[in-house]
């Protein structure tokens, strides 16, 4: 694959990442869970999209999309969900 494939693909997953791994949701579905949908709960989401049912991991960036922040915390950015900095947020969607 050349360079500017390569490039272009990985620009594509920045600006629309994966979310939840289990089930491949990106966050343009989750956004749009929560602008067409209605989804104002990890909960509606969950149900629309299937993002934080399977390991749960997802959940805290799920609470970050649904706050209307990015859905990539940085190492010191705090968790809307719980307050904790990211790489201590224990937070889940239940």
């Amino acid at each position: 694959m050349n360079q500017v494939v390569q490039e272009a693909k990985r620009a594509a997953q920045e600006l629309d990442p994966v979310i939840c791994s289990c089930f491949k949701v990106k966050a343009s579905t989750i956004r749009m869970a929560i602008n067409t949908g209605g989804a104002a709960s990890c909960e509606e989401v969950r149900e629309l999209t299937d993002a934080s049912s399977g390991c749960g991991a997802c959940a805290c960036r799920v609470e970050r999309l649904l706050a209307g922040f990015p859905a990539q915390c940085g190492p010191c950015a705090l968790c809307p969900a719980c307050g904790h900095i990211s790489k201590l947020c224990q937070c889940q969607c239940a």
